[in-house]
């Protein structure tokens, strides 16, 4: 599945916060925007209104961002999904491709509750997250360095009522 990282861990390090930071600012500044002007609605994010604020639900928040988001999320899509669908039609760089697209679907629809701009926001974040897994050696930790970056970066927009959108 990809225990392991990416040469060291200072490369590790740099690369996943780089690329989640880059994820974050791509996200706020142009894809979530632009899905939001086309659905004609913000990603609904309501099921974290109470972390808007609170120093308790913030750092609950952080402590499931680190394990069960970035961690969890990583080893299940990319992990996971993304080798059994490449083990079924064939090890090929077409065949990561449509393990790729797949995984990184089902990863935008697991996020059904934000709604269609959410479920698009992640399928993007999925595509990106996912090719960061591909190119650096299948090893999980650069993709999820990166998710836990930018839902880390996400929750304290939140805390500090900065989040677009959101009231």
């Amino acid at each position: 599945v990809g225990f392991g990282i990416y040469r060291n861990w200072r490369r590790t390090l740099s690369i996943g916060i780089l690329a989640g930071a880059g994820i974050e600012l791509l996200e706020l500044f142009f894809t979530q925007p632009l899905l939001a002007r086309f659905f004609g609605t913000m990603p609904d994010l309501a099921q974290f209104d109470r972390v808007a604020g609170n120093v308790k639900w913030l750092a609950v928040s952080l402590a499931f961002t680190w394990t069960l988001f970035a961690f969890g999320e990583e080893f299940i899509f990319r992990g996971y999904l993304m080798n059994r669908i490449a083990d079924l039609v064939g090890r090929t760089r077409a065949g990561w491709g449509v393990a790729l697209a797949l995984a990184s679907a089902i990863f935008g629809l697991s996020h059904f509750m934000q709604g269609i701009t959410g479920v698009s926001e992640n399928f993007i974040d999925g595509i990106i997250l996912g090719a960061l897994y591909v190119k650096f050696e299948r090893k999980l930790a650069v993709p999820i360095i990166a998710h836990g970056v930018t839902d880390t970066a996400d929750f304290l927009l939140i805390f500090f009522h900065r989040y677009p959108g959101l009231h």
